[in-house]
């Protein structure tokens, strides 16, 4: 079992040395201190809202391929995806570095997760049946033990080693007892914890093949699920560039995204060359910053907390002004695109 002294984790110190990430992973017991293991190899990656964005598109599009998961996400009017996407991009950032930083056994990744229990207790009043679906969950959390290791790969970059996979397996497999599964018919008091009623995969290489069984056999076509796609993807496009780079904007997640996403979600490949340029350039990026820049002193999550406590209604009101104008730019670039596609923008969805 980890060790609780994870409870109270300080900052930080500014006197780290040049390079010190992975020589802390090198020395630590991945069966002793795979929280600690696990946050080395998610949380330090700088403060890039560029980066955030990129990776939040391609990851997040992976877990709708399903008629219930893109029905529950783009609802009747495009939910928050369409109306508050920015606001639901912080937000799901702030939920998953709780998580990645503290581990499962911390009161905050606890009261995180409590939250987006009775988020989809609420929705299953609307869509019931939806959050039942044991697959999903185990999906999720395969997934992002894997995330890193396999956009690394995808680059051209090193992997995760042997105790960084050890550690995200044990990690996540935790994180299971905390997720609650619907039980149709039942009261929400009633739901259970995932690993109640689903068993999780045994290791790193049975995480691995689950997703991609995943992968390659359960994801559905769905209208609701290629419009969320959409909207992710032109999300990224919107708040990083200007309307003429926009294309090029939406290309860069997109030709970072598995092949069987795009297929799934109907969203046409990017340009062979381009995609080569655009895996190039990233890659060459993340490795010039990895080798030549000192590590990062402070983690995603410390950063997160500095800007609530001193920008937190500055930052709502900037998030707020930007969404505003998503709706209608979304809805020029794809109206007539999709015949069944829902174009409600002066709605809104909680």
């Amino acid at each position: 079992m980890q060790a609780q002294n994870d409870s109270k984790i300080q900052p930080l110190a500014a006197d780290k040395p040049y390079k010190w990430i992975r020589r802390e992973i090198e020395e630590a017991d991945p069966y002793k201190d795979y929280v600690k293991i696990f946050r080395l190899s998610m949380e330090y990656s700088g403060d890039s809202d560029f980066m955030n964005g990129m990776m939040y598109a391609l990851t997040f599009s992976n877990f709708i391929p399903t008629e219930w998961g893109s029905g529950a996400v783009w609802r009747k009017d495009g939910g928050k995806v369409l109306h508050s996407p920015t606001e639901r991009l912080y937000e799901t950032l702030l939920h998953n570095s709780t998580w990645w930083y503290y581990g499962p056994h911390h009161p905050r990744t606890k009261e995180s997760i409590t939250v987006i229990n009775r988020r989809h207790q609420y929705y299953a009043k609307q869509y019931p049946g939806a959050f039942s679906h044991t697959l999903d969950y185990t999906y999720v959390l395969c997934f992002s033990a894997t995330l890193n290791h396999r956009f690394r790969l995808r680059l051209g970059l090193s992997g995760f080693n042997a105790k960084q996979k050890i550690a995200a397996h044990l990690c996540v497999k935790e994180f299971a007892n905390l997720f609650l599964v619907e039980r149709p018919g039942k009261p929400s008091e009633e739901w259970a914890p995932l690993n109640t009623v689903a068993p999780f995969p045994e290791d790193w290489d049975a995480v691995m093949a689950f997703c991609e069984d995943v992968e390659n056999n359960h994801m559905a076509v769905t209208d609701a699920g290629h419009m969320v796609a959409e909207a992710l993807f032109d999300h990224f496009a919107y708040c990083n560039f200007p309307p003429l780079l926009r294309p090029l904007g939406r290309a860069i997640p997109i030709a970072l995204s598995l092949p069987q996403l795009l297929a799934a979600h109907r969203i046409k490949p990017v340009n062979p060359v381009l995609s080569r340029i655009i895996i190039f350039v990233v890659g060459t990026f993340i490795w010039f910053m990895e080798t030549f820049m000192p590590d990062p002193k402070v983690a995603a999550q410390e950063i997160f907390q500095e800007k609530m406590r001193t920008r937190k209604a500055m930052d709502r009101e900037e998030r707020r002004a930007l969404d505003k104008g998503f709706p209608e730019v979304f809805e020029k670039d794809h109206r007539g695109a999709e015949a069944k596609c829902p174009f409600v923008v002066h709605e809104k969805s909680g």
